[in-house]
């Protein structure tokens, strides 16, 4: 059947960045395909595939937490949950955000995601309900701009690349990409950040982690307040570089705005 895309779900070709050529990859029977706290970005013909495969994807990794781009068809609101219809030009599938009145702000922004012809990021689990996978959303918001569509995708292949590349030495996702930020119709590309000061780095790194595990509610954290914390210990391009690392890697991700964030739980 052909969707608003013109793409026919019912064909194998096409759709698929998991590039699952040869099945999955050999290596050491005791490792973990993938952290239980990576985001790792998808399509839907990607979870469609590994719902028929115990959950994991076909180039072995296992989708525990996971980011998808794609346009809303149909919206139901309830009391207690979201239900949407989504497509993204390589399938569909169902999706559940159960409704929290906790914060005014998160209840305006579900508000403004949930309309039908309009692109969303979803970040959330693959769940199965009654026979029937769907995914199970943290958080759905509008996309920013037609950008995010096509730094998403981006992001798919170089994540299935990096994948089956891992026994390699290769920078993170912000190096590959040059660091690129998404901004109206312009695509700037920033510093990478360098692999000396692994010791400060590693400390950064655990630092934020601590300070975002910290706020529970769907806000997040902030950026700036986490500058303002820590404005003595480290220096605030350096704390914004390791955020937008962190971002881009699936560890956190942004929630209502481009300065709040949150650990994947």
């Amino acid at each position: 059947m052909a969707n608003r895309f013109g793409t026919d779900y019912n064909t194998s070709g096409g759709g698929d960045f998991s590039s699952p050529a040869g099945g999955t990859p050999s290596g050491d029977g005791g490792r973990k395909a993938t952290d239980e706290q990576t985001l790792i970005p998808v399509t839907i013909k990607m979870l469609i595939e590994a719902s028929k495969n115990n959950k994991v994807l076909l180039d072995g990794r296992e989708p525990h937490q996971i980011k998808l781009v794609a346009a809303i068809t149909t919206v139901v609101k309830g009391s207690t949950a979201y239900n949407y219809g989504v497509e993204d030009g390589t399938g569909m599938i169902e999706v559940k955000e159960w409704v929290d009145e906790g914060s005014p702000i998160v209840s305006k922004m579900r508000e403004e995601a949930a309309v039908e012809h309009q692109y969303v990021r979803i970040i959330g689990k693959l769940e199965e309900y009654d026979g029937k996978h769907q995914i199970v959303a943290h958080s759905v918001r509008k996309i920013s701009s037609g950008n995010e569509l096509t730094h998403h995708f981006l992001e798919v292949v170089y994540e299935g690349e990096k994948y089956k590349k891992q026994d390699q030495i290769v920078g993170t996702p912000s190096q590959a990409m040059g660091n690129m930020n998404f901004d109206g119709n312009n695509m700037q590309a920033s510093a990478p950040i360098m692999n000396s000061g692994g010791g400060q780095q590693e400390g950064l790194t655990s630092d934020i982690i601590s300070f975002l595990s910290g706020r529970t509610d769907e806000v997040g954290g902030s950026l700036a307040e986490f500058v303002n914390e820590n404005n003595s210990k480290y220096a605030e391009n350096e704390i914004r570089q390791m955020f937008n690392t962190l971002a881009t890697d699936g560890v956190i991700y942004s929630t209502i705005d481009e300065d709040h964030f949150s650990c994947i739980s």
